[in-house]
C-alpha cells in the first residue's frame, strides 16, 4: 500500500473522528465486519457493541442529544439495518441527526441476485432495504462508484451535520479495502448553515426594529434550538436581554432555571398557572427552533398570535407575519445577540427584572405514605445536583424503551465529555421489558447511571387513554427487579459494585435520597419506585384530557 493511499473504510472513519467523535455504536454481522475492522486503524475511535441493533440505535440517537454531534450506528444488512429503523425514524422525527452505516452483499453478489441470507425472495433486488429508509434519512450514499467514494461519503457526512437528520452510508462488503487517496482528508468538510445573506440582513433589521418598539417582550426557546446547535447562543440572548424566557416540554432544561428571568414550561392549556397567562400576554415573543407537536404543546393548546411572533426555525423565519423561506436561524440569532450586545444601550437592554419571578407550585407536601407521582418527581427534581446531565426526552416519537437505550448513549457522551456529574434514566416497567438487556452493557463497559424504576405493574400512560383495566396495558409483573444489576455482572465476583432498594413509601424514599451512593457516581444504582397503575402525572393527566376532550378513564384519588 503507497503512503498516498488508505482503504476507504479508514477514510470513513477518519472523517468520523474529525468531528470530534470517539465511539462507534451497533452490532456485527457478517456483511458489516470488513468495514468494522477499519475502525481500528482509527486510534480516536473506539467500537462500542450493543445487545441489539434498536438499542443501538437509540444510544447513537442519546448520543447525539448530549454531544451535539452526529452519534454513529453501524450495522448489518437487512435484519440488522431493519432492526434499527425504528430508532432511526425517531431520530428523524426529533432532529436527533446520526449517521447509519450499513455493511452490505459485495457488488458481485449484488449483480447475480442469488438467495443469499438476509434476502428473502429469489432475483431478490439487494438495495430493496435501501429503499425502505428512504423516508427516515436526509440522504445517502451507496459506495459502489470507485471514482466517487470519498467525495459521496464527505456529502453524507455534511449533510447530516447541517440538516441534523440521519444519513446512511451503504458499503458493500468488498469495498472498504479498496484504496484511495489520502489527500482527499486535507478537503475541509463544509459544516456550515449558509443562508442568502441579503435576506438574512432584512430579517435582523425587522426583528431589531420589533424589538425597538416592545414594551412587554419574552423569549421562548424550542427543542429544535438545541438540536440545530443553538443552545448556547439563546442562554446568551436570554443573559444579554433579561427578557422573561421560557422553555417547552421538549427542551426543558435549555435555560438555567435558576436564572431570575426563567419563567417556566410553556405547553399551552397544560402550563402551571400563571406560565401560558404571562407568556400569551407578551406584546412580541421570538420563538426559536419550534416542534409544535401534541406533547410540546399541550395537546395544540398553544396560542401566539402570529402578529407578535418572530418565529426562528431550521428551515425559515416568520417575523410578525411575513414569511422567509430556506432561511435558518442559527447565522441570525448569531448576528442579532452580536447587534444587541454591541447597541445594548439602544435597545434599553438589560431589560427590567421582571416584577416577580414565576415558581412551579409544589403539588403534593406528603411526609408519609404510599408514594403519588405528583410528590416524588417534584422531590427528586429537588435533588438534582447542578453537574448532572442535561434532560433529554422523546416525548413526540414516544417509543417505548427509547430510555434505556437513550441513557446508553448519553453515559457515553458524558464520559468523552469528561462531564462530572450524573447520569440518571427514569424508566417505566414496561418500557425496561423492551430493551432490559443493555443495562447489561452499561455495566460490561463500566457506566454507572442512577435508574429510577417506575413499577405500576404496566402500561399506564394507555391506561390514561383507554382500557385502565384491561388486560392488553398489563406486562409480567413477577419480574424480580432487584436481581437484574446482579444478573447483568454487577456483584461480588466481577468486582463490580451496584446499590439496588426499593421504595413504597415516602419515608423510604426520603432514606434513599439521602444514600451516598447516589450523591455520587461511583457504583450503579437502581432505586424502584411503587405506584398505583392509575396515579398519573399531572401534566400527562391534563394533556390526555385535552387531547381526547374527556375524562381519564380511571385515576386513583389520593387525598
Amino acid at each position: 500500500m503507497s503512503e498516498s493511499q488508505i482503504p476507504v473504510g479508514e477514510y470513513l472513519f477518519r472523517r468520523i473522528a474529525s468531528l470530534g467523535i470517539k465511539h462507534i455504536f451497533g452490532v456485527p454481522g457478517d456483511f458489516n465486519l470488513t468495514i468494522l475492522d477499519h475502525i481500528y486503524s482509527v486510534p480516536e475511535l473506539t467500537w462500542l457493541g450493543c445487545c441489539n441493533e434498536l438499542n443501538a440505535a437509540y444510544a447513537a440517537d442519546g448520543y447525539t442529544r448530549i454531544r451535539e454531534l452526529p452519534g454513529v450506528l453501524l450495522t448489518t444488512y437487512g435484519v440488522g439495518e431493519l432492526s434499527a429503523i425504528n430508532g432511526v425514524a425517531g431520530a428523524y422525527a426529533e432532529h436527533a441527526g446520526m449517521i447509519h452505516i450499513v455493511g452490505m452483499t459485495s457488488r458481485q453478489v449484488q449483480q447475480k441476485r442469488p438467495l443469499i441470507h438476509h434476502t428473502f425472495e429469489p432475483n431478490m433486488d439487494h438495495t430493496i432495504y435501501m429503499q425502505m429508509s428512504a423516508p427516515v434519512r436526509k440522504t445517502h450514499a451507496l459506495l459502489v462508484n470507485e471514482e466517487t467514494l470519498t467525495a459521496d461519503i464527505d456529502r453524507a457526512i455534511e449533510e447530516c451535520v447541517k440538516s441534523r437528520l440521519p444519513v446512511y452510508i451503504f458499503i458493500p462488503m468488498d469495498v472498504p479495502s479498496i484504496l484511495v487517496p489520502a489527500s482527499a482528508l486535507d478537503k475541509k468538510l463544509e459544516l456550515d448553515v449558509v443562508n442568502n445573506v441579503g435576506t438574512e440582513s432584512k430579517i435582523l433589521d425587522k426583528v431589531l426594529h420589533a424589538l425597538e418598539k416592545a414594551k412587554n417582550p419574552a423569549i421562548l426557546a424550542d427543542v429544535l434550538t438545541i438540536r440545530h446547535g443553538g443552545r448556547d447562543l439563546v442562554r446568551e440572548l436570554a443573559d444579554l436581554t433579561q427578557f422573561p424566557t421560557y422553555s417547552c416540554p421538549l427542551s426543558k432544561g435549555i435555560i438555567d432555571e435558576d436564572k431570575p428571568y426563567y419563567m417556566g414550561v410553556y405547553s399551552g392549556k397544560v402550563s402551571f398557572p400563571g406560565v401560558r397567562e404571562a407568556l400569551e400576554s407578551s406584546d412580541l415573543i421570538i420563538n426559536t427552533g419550534t416542534l409544535q407537536t401534541d406533547s410540546n404543546t399541550g395537546g395544540f393548546t398553544r396560542n401566539i398570535p402570529v402578529e407578535r411572533l418572530i418565529l426562528l426555525e431550521h428551515d425559515s423565519c416568520v417575523v410578525l407575519g411575513e414569511k422567509f423561506p430556506n432561511m435558518h436561524f442559527l447565522p441570525i440569532l448569531r448576528r442579532l445577540v452580536k447587534e444587541l450586545r454591541s447597541k445594548a444601550s439602544r435597545y434599553g437592554l438589560p431589560a427590567p427584572a421582571p416584577s416577580h419571578k414565576l415558581i412551579p407550585p409544589q403539588l403534593r407536601s406528603d411526609r408519609t405514605g404510599p408514594l403519588i407521582q405528583d410528590f416524588v418527581w417534584q422531590r427528586i427534581g429537588r435533588s438534582l445536583q447542578p453537574n448532572d446531565a442535561r434532560a433529554i426526552t422523546s416525548t413526540f416519537w414516544s417509543a417505548i424503551g427509547f430510555s434505556i437505550g437513550a441513557c446508553l448513549g448519553a453515559c457515553v457522551a458524558a464520559r468523552e465529555m469528561e462531564h462530572p456529574g450524573r447520569v440518571i434514566l427514569v424508566v417505566g416497567d414496561g418500557s425496561l421489558q423492551i430493551a432490559v438487556q443493555e443495562i447489561g452493557t452499561y455495566i460490561r463497559f463500566g457506566f454507572k447511571p442512577i435508574i429510577f424504576l417506575v413499577n405500576n405493574n404496566g402500561y399506564s400512560i394507555e391506561r390514561a387513554i383507554r382500557g385502565a383495566e384491561l388486560s392488553y396495558n398489563d406486562i409480567n409483573s413477577s419480574w424480580d427487579h432487584q436481581q437484574l444489576l446482579s444478573l447483568f455482572g454487577a456483584r461480588p465476583d466481577t468486582g463490580v459494585s451496584s446499590f439496588s432498594t426499593q421504595c413504597h413509601t415516602v419515608e423510604e424514599l426520603e432514606d434513599v435520597l439521602e444514600n451516598k451512593s447516589l450523591a455520587n457516581c461511583e457504583r450503579i444504582c437502581l432505586v424502584e419506585l411503587f405506584f398505583s397503575p392509575f396515579d398519573y402525572p399531572w401534566r400527562l393527566a391534563t394533556q390526555v384530557t385535552n387531547t381526547l376532550g374527556r375524562p381519564l378513564e380511571k385515576q386513583d384519588k389520593f387525598d
